[in-house]
């Protein structure tokens, strides 16, 4: 992990950003480097200061939270984003995923649990239950004919072994449990999902499952 991480905050309500401001200054490590109270105003401060991450609100007037995401996503790519939400809405959840959501908090999350998310976004962990992603990934694209998926991985220079962790990432296994499956130390797996996200120019493992996905590198319904 970066020795700061670079936060921009996005919602439309002051109280909501106060506290999430309140919440990080909790933690040393995270800087919050602005904030916007509509997409509009997120997506121009997320060009100027280029932010690691962007705690941004599912539901805002104007442009709402998942058409932000997508924008953001599609203009900057590498940087993180974690919605932000009221309400445990399944749907809206698995939607955020689909566009490249790293994780989500819910508005009545602790310190404690807004801190540990954000550290595992920072470390390039899986911030969203292995279920939840499994089914995010349920709706699988058209892969194109005549390729198989290891032979798609090889387009973009990923090695066999690399194709093995990503298929496991794709399933929301940990480090830990894809050395166990594969016979290798955590600390190779670390190696491998470092090289798979960045090959993938992605800016975690969960983008990196969810780009698998678009780019028909996964060679099973997960």
């Amino acid at each position: 992990m970066n020795q700061h991480t670079r936060v921009l905050l996005i919602d439309d309500h002051e109280m909501a950003r106060r506290g999430l401001r309140a919440m990080l200054s909790a933690a040393d490590w995270i800087e919050v480097a602005g904030e916007g109270d509509s997409c509009e105003a997120g997506l121009k401060l997320a060009e100027e200061l280029q932010p690691d991450m962007v705690l941004l609100d599912i539901r805002m007037p104007g442009l709402d939270g998942l058409a932000c995401l997508e924008r953001l996503k599609a203009r900057h790519p590498r940087i993180a984003v974690i919605i932000v939400t009221l309400y445990d809405d399944r749907r809206y959840v698995l939607e955020a995923i689909r566009r490249g959501a790293a994780g989500y908090l819910l508005k009545d999350a602790s310190t404690a649990e807004v801190i540990q998310t954000l550290h595992n976004v920072a470390n390039g962990q899986l911030a969203v239950e292995p279920q939840l992603l499994r089914e995010a990934l349920a709706i699988r694209d058209e892969a194109p004919a005549g390729e198989t998926a290891r032979q798609r991985a090889e387009q973009y220079a990923l090695t066999p072994r690399e194709h093995d962790v990503l298929l496991l990432v794709a399933e929301g296994l940990t480090n830990k449990e894809i050395g166990g499956r594969l016979s290798i130390t955590e600390d190779t797996v670390k190696k491998h999902v470092q090289n798979i996200i960045w090959k993938l120019r992605a800016a975690d493992r969960t983008q990196a499952a969810i780009m698998a996905l678009k780019l028909g590198l996964l060679e099973t319904p997960v």
